[in-house]
């Protein structure tokens, strides 16, 4: 049954499918949910959907035991198909399970609606690319993209460190990925990191910035000159700086501004929002790349607050966007609704004037 409803999920171009013991069945369909009729999909029993985590997981290194689970994570594959991110979860001492939608071939920078930028910033030899945004906001899609152009162009070893392994990056490239996956293949990301510096990488992904190890060996890595590319929960370019800044103790961040503003190449933050006509989402995106007015910003906290400023005077230069910008933009080419952009503009009474409406 789970195999079936993962293949309808894919089909009607689902990103997520859930489902929990005695509700209806709902996938997240161009960001909505949608909720599958009774009549059409029964309900799954605690029994049906005990019956389903032991399909997902029958891969998994021994049996699951599923009646002390609290959570689980891992991936699962329909070949030929698509890969999905699973997530078990215990609720109100029942089950329920959230499929991600991962498709088996990498999505290209044209057919994600990438500007060129973003090409350009997977070409960097060095230093460090941030990549925030919420959850389901596709910035794992968009750094496997990066990843991909890199190993199809360039002949380098790159690591990942992830939870779980999400996209697969096959073998016939100038480049190849050793994928590690965080609970199988290595303990933590700290740990993570810090066998990447001893695996001659060329390139390390790391799934997530969470606490001072992860971003001090993320700093270590790029200073010693490798490219490292990592993921934080960041809604804005400053925002991601300053979580990177929060996992530090108040004394040292004078230097860790410094050492962000040396090494920090680029920041970029997304949002999926959807189309005007309906039909599907756009990738709504913060660009910040680093000039030499932006690191002079970088190092002194009482100049952040003026990043977003410069991002956007540098916009022809160096093709640095702010989101309000970014929503401008996709509203004036007819693509997004301007009600859609300005709820989800960073200074919502700035952009109605910036649209010239009351």
């Amino acid at each position: 049954m789970i195999d079936d409803l993962l293949k309808a999920a894919y089909k009607n171009g689902a990103s997520d499918l859930m489902l929990r013991t005695g509700d209806r069945v709902r996938m997240r369909i161009h960001g909505s949910i949608v909720t599958i009729p009774a009549e059409r999909i029964t309900p799954p029993s605690r029994e049906q959907v005990i019956e389903m985590i032991h399909h997902l997981g029958n891969e998994l290194d021994g049996a699951i035991d599923v009646e002390s689970l609290q959570h689980l994570d891992f991936h699962y594959c329909l070949p030929d198909i698509a890969r999905f991110r699973i997530h078990i979860m215990r609720t109100q001492n029942n089950f329920g399970i959230v499929a991600r939608v991962i498709p088996v071939q990498i999505p290209s920078f044209e057919e994600l609606r990438l500007p060129d930028i973003i090409r350009t910033i997977a070409e960097y030899r060095n230093g460090l690319v941030f990549m925030g945004g919420a959850t389901g906001s596709g910035k794992s899609t968009t750094l496997a993209t990066m990843l991909n152009h890199i190993v199809q162009n360039r002949p380098v070893h790159a690591v990942t460190i992830e939870d779980p392994i999400e996209f697969g990056y096959g073998s016939n490239h100038q480049g190849t990925v050793c994928q590690r996956e965080i609970g199988r293949d290595v303990g933590t990301f700290a740990q993570g990191m810090h066998d990447a510096l001893r695996e001659a990488p060329d390139v390390i992904v790391v799934g997530e910035v969470r606490d001072r190890s992860v971003a001090q060996s993320a700093l270590q890595a790029a200073e010693t000159g490798h490219l490292v590319m990592a993921t934080v929960h960041a809604t804005t370019a400053t925002g991601a700086l300053q979580r990177i800044l929060g996992a530090f103790q108040q004394e040292e961040h004078a230097a860790v501004r410094k050492r962000l503003a040396e090494n920090v190449r680029a920041i970029i933050v997304q949002k999926l929002l959807r189309l005007k006509n309906g039909k599907g989402r756009i990738v709504v995106l913060e660009i910040m790349i680093k000039n030499s007015v932006i690191k002079h910003f970088m190092m002194d906290a009482d100049r952040w607050r003026e990043i977003p400023r410069a991002m956007e005077e540098g916009h022809a230069l160096y093709g640095s966007q702010t989101f309000d910008l970014h929503l401008q933009k996709l509203v004036e080419e007819d693509l997004l609704d301007y009600e859609e952009a300005l709820a989800n503009a960073v200074n919502p009474e700035d952009f109605t004037m910036r649209m010239g409406r009351d």
